[in-house]
């Protein structure tokens, strides 16, 4: 049974780094919007009897990115595919996972079951919170990681002695194992969040050389009061790791004043150092088995 990537074009990128690596074909997925802006969704090649794997990343105008990954899992339905897989290097709603308030959504209970014609979706590092396991999103959800890369870069790339530090406790997930993985224990700190925009983070001292890891960087702000901690302590070099760049706005550019800026590819953007196509291929070459 043979294999087809299809990409739609915020990870094209990503996807020809994995379709080399499992030798398979690489398409581009066709978009256009109706005039009434409905979303058209077209493949250049049959997907009969083929494993089919689609691409897509959700860091941008998510509503419209989910409604077209729904189309082309029915096209793949429609016409044959054997298997359908989604390749989601970053996946949207993991954070309203619970209802926060009275009359709030629980967004991703009622986004998972949209993409029930996927028998699997293989997603970089959810951000999982309330829920612990991916299975409870749904049974065709599943866990990859870069924890082990961000520790082999770090290996690779930093002197000792440095400090790995987590900003807040939903960071430690990341920040510990990672961590770990150098022999070391991470420091987490505390958070305090007024607004989507105001946050606070507890001051403790985090070493010269200071390294600062979350999954997501989205408005910046945590990582900015995080880094104003460490250099009104003293920390003569900060480095910020994350390995979703989301980087709304000016994140970028505000982060990169004070600190060294480094993600992975799971959203592509230019501060992408981190190669997660191998994590990729490799789910997708036991999945194709």
């Amino acid at each position: 049974m043979s294999t087809l990537i299809l990409t739609f074009p915020a990870t094209k990128t990503l996807a020809k780094l994995v379709a080399k690596q499992i030798k398979t074909p690489c398409e581009e997925i066709q978009v256009k919007d109706f005039p009434d802006e409905e979303s058209y969704v077209k493949f250049k090649t049959s997907p009969k009897n083929k494993t089919v794997v689609i691409f897509n990343s959700f860091s941008r105008d998510q509503n419209n990115r989910l409604i077209e990954t729904i189309l082309a899992a029915g096209i793949a339905k429609d016409f044959g595919a054997k298997k359908i897989i989604l390749a989601a290097p970053y996946f949207p709603y993991l954070r309203q996972d619970t209802h926060f308030e009275n009359f709030d959504s629980f967004s991703i209970k009622y986004i998972s079951p949209l993409l029930k014609n996927f028998d699997k979706i293989l997603i970089i590092d959810p951000h999982l919170q309330r829920i612990k396991n991916i299975k409870q999103i749904g049974k065709n959800f599943e866990k990859l990681s870069a924890n082990n890369l961000i520790a082999e870069y770090i290996k690779k790339n930093f002197k000792e002695p440095f400090t790995i530090v987590g900003p807040d406790k939903e960071s430690r997930q990341w920040a510990q194992r990672i961590a770990n993985l150098l022999g070391k224990q991470a420091t987490i700190l505390k958070k305090t969040r007024f607004t989507w925009e105001k946050v606070k983070i507890q001051s403790k001292p985090l070493g010269k050389n200071t390294i600062i890891i979350d999954d997501i960087i989205g408005t910046g702000n945590t990582i900015l009061e995080t880094i104003k901690v460490a250099k009104h302590h003293g920390a003569e070099k900060v480095t910020v790791i994350g390995v979703h760049g989301v980087l709304v706005g000016d994140a970028a550019k505000r982060i990169r004043k004070h600190a060294s800026l480094i993600t992975t590819n799971a959203i592509e953007n230019k501060f992408s150092r981190i190669d997660v196509s191998g994590v990729i291929a490799e789910a997708l070459g036991i999945l194709s088995n």
